[in-house]
């Protein structure tokens, strides 16, 4: 298995090595994760014993490695409520001539930030997205501390809402803390939509500023250095001044550039921004961004990936199911079960609610396309006055911090709403205008399990809100939660493509749920198969998602063989080992299907077809191996077919992908 990650490896050792110092001339950054001290607070008691002030008490503290979270520890796994964390850090001299921001890129779902005893921020509402304060006022030269409380319990607002969701509440600080040091006068990010053109592509970059009242103007300029990133070579495609101006905060430019290559699943090519920021002949700031020259629409009843149109197949994974961990997820956690879907032909992700910047790197450097989603989930919900705009936070604080990642496509805004109804509707409308307003390159859509339903009906039920945007996304449960049988599906398609029939749509999630149904992985691998018949018959159904890789934790589940509830919904086991389905999945998921197979000796014969239902895309640069024998598959259209010839003695003939990653194993003996 090494043989496929060596091109990737150095992408992780950033995350692996802690502390970790990341310095520039005028910008440091240096990690927090680690050691710090927990208390639990089970009575909720520290806030008015002003533990943030006056420090965590010395009874019952102790030691967390960060990221962390307090419901993987014994006598907690259902534990919901506060816990609170501190830990001592160093500042420079010279680090207290910088501003300081301290960033969390979860705490979940609720924190309060003390330095050294005085209060310096707080982030509520948003479990999974990051957050940075300014803790420049309250740092001292030497040693400093901070105190951070965090709380998991069920709320009214945040979202999730109360305990309308499932997956594990797991509480604390989840990823990772870091220190960052900059002049005053900075750069915030750096946005870039890369737009393919013919051969080449325009990027559009956003140059949001830390404090722009500091910033000067006319004396203020950038200079951009763009090479090629996850690529054979490492060429510099731009090196120069950039040209713009400054409007709404922030420092906006565009350029054209000749040649580019597309990313792609298969051919994830990357570019890495790197800007100074001046002022005058003095260099105040640098910083960079990894991005990719991709576009993604809808078009006849197809994603349309770079022009090309695609049936795509893809998976869920509910992060989270470590039992050492959970969301406090290692990195081995997260590159196993990455690998695990792409080794599945999955290229299509969804997962419930935000996932770390190391998620969407891996997918980047590795292709599979994501769907991101704001963790709205079940009919509790609703988006009135007060949780709407903890919805628009999510909306800003995930697009702000995930948008120059190519494999996202899609901005979800929710999943099994109650979405009949007027008010959620209208919440549904408004977070779709909010996250088309930040970002214009993606596709926005809504998840639904009641778009099936019959329309019109009685004068309180309106249309379903999935048709409202980009495409129809459908959860289809017609075996399980639903009642009906395996002939109930094309029926159920039909009627929803006879009441939108402009509209695409995907099966954004099916599969079995255990012990609640009964039949075992076997009935999981027999209905999945027929299912992606049924699916990829029907021209208007553009890909599916299975729910989901792997068993997980969560306060729904019905399964009690460990300390923490369980629901068996896997290819996978809870600790991600495969079950039989598994290789199903890898089998049905397949862009190229075995026709023919003949094997005289060790003389074989194979005949490959290019797959027309679901997945359906072009094939390209893939290879085969049997032994000795490398064959290049170097295009093979849906619906094509190939004749291979080769002799081999070995056992198996195996076709990867150009990332290495394994599409189809063949048996020769």
């Amino acid at each position: 298995m090494k043989h496929l990650f060596r091109s990737c490896m150095v992408v992780f050792l950033f995350f692996l090595v802690q502390p970790t110092n990341v310095s520039a001339q005028n910008r440091d950054m240096v990690s927090l994760d680690g050691e710090w001290n927990f208390v639990v607070d089970p009575d909720a008691r520290g806030l008015q014993l002003g533990w943030g002030e006056k420090g965590l008490p010395p009874r019952g503290k102790r030691l967390a490695i960060v990221p962390h979270t307090f419901n993987t520890n014994e006598g907690y796994y259902l534990y919901w409520g506060a816990g609170w964390y501190d830990r001592k850090f160093q500042i420079t001299q010279n680090q207290m001539k910088k501003t300081v921001q301290m960033r969390f890129e979860a705490v979940n779902h609720d924190a309060i930030i003390w330095i050294n005893g005085k209060k310096a921020g707080e982030h509520f509402g948003s479990g999974y997205t990051p957050f940075s304060i300014d803790i420049t006022p309250y740092i001292q030269p030497g040693e400093n501390i901070v105190t951070v409380y965090t709380n998991n319990e069920p709320s009214k607002k945040s979202i999730p809402y109360l305990k309308s969701f499932d997956w594990s509440h797991d509480g604390g600080i989840i990823r990772s803390v870091n220190l960052i040091f900059t002049e005053e006068k900075a750069m915030r990010t750096i946005h870039v939509n890369g737009i393919p053109e013919g051969n080449g592509g325009r990027a559009e970059i956003s140059i949001p500023l830390i404090d722009f009242s500091k910033i000067n103007g006319s004396k203020t300029y950038f200079i951009a250095v763009i090479t090629e990133e996850n690529q054979k070579t490492r060429n510099v495609v731009f090196k120069g001044k950039l040209k713009g101006k400054f409007s709404h905060g922030r420092f906006l430019s565009t350029l054209n550039l000749k040649k580019v290559n597309r990313w792609h699943f298969d051919s994830p090519d990357l570019y890495r921004i790197d800007i100074t920021m001046f002022e005058g002949k003095t260099a105040k700031d640098e910083l960079h961004a990894v991005f990719g020259f991709r576009s993604i629409t809808i078009e006849n009843n197809r994603y349309v990936l770079n022009g090309e149109p695609m049936r795509l197949m893809g998976m869920e994974w509910t992060v989270g199911e470590d039992m050492n961990h959970g969301l406090a997820q290692t990195d081995e956690n997260l590159i196993k079960g990455l690998t695990l879907m792409k080794n599945a032909n999955c290229v299509f992700a969804r997962s419930h609610w935000q996932q770390s910047e190391k998620f969407f790197d891996w997918c980047d450097r590795n292709g599979i396309l994501v769907m991101e989603e704001v963790p709205l989930w079940g009919w509790e919900p609703h988006l009135n006055d007060s949780l709407l705009p903890v919805a628009i936070q999510h909306l800003d604080e995930m697009i702000e911090a995930h948008y120059n990642h190519p494999s996202i496509i899609i901005w979800g805004l929710g999943n099994e709403l109650s979405s009949h109804e007027e008010v959620n509707i209208n919440g549904l409308d408004a977070m779709e205008k909010h996250a088309r307003s930040l970002d214009h390159s993606r596709l926005v859509a809504y998840i639904s399990n009641a778009v099936h339903w019959e329309v019109p009906g009685p004068k309180n039920i309106l249309p379903d809100a999935s048709p409202r945007y980009d495409m129809i996304m459908y959860n289809e449960y017609n075996t399980t939660w639903y009642g009906y049988n395996l002939d109930s599906i094309p029926l159920a398609l039909d009627r929803i493509h006879q009441l939108y029939p402009e509209k695409p749509i995907t099966i954004s999630e099916w599969g079995i749920c255990e012990p609640k149904f009964k039949g075992g992985d076997e009935r999981r691998a027999m209905e999945m198969a027929e299912q992606i018949k049924i699916y990829g018959s029907k021209e208007y159904v553009a890909g599916a998602i299975y729910f989901c890789l792997n068993d997980y934790r969560t306060h729904f589940g019905e399964d009690s063989t460990y300390h923490y509830p369980q629901r068996i919904h896997g290819i996978c086991d809870v600790k991600l080992n495969p079950k039989p389905s598994y290789d199903v999945m890898k089998e049905i998921s397949s862009p190229i299907i075995l026709k023919d197979l003949i094997v005289n000796g060790n003389d074989v014969s194979l005949t490959l077809v290019g797959n027309t239902g679901i997945p359906s895309y072009t094939v390209r640069d893939y290879y085969l191996l049997a032994g000795e024998t490398r064959i290049e598959i170097i295009q093979l259209k849906p619906g094509q077919e190939i004749k291979v010839d080769f002799s081999t003695s070995a056992d198996d003939a195996v076709i990867y992908r150009p990332t290495g990653f394994e599409v189809m194993r063949i048996g020769l003996k």
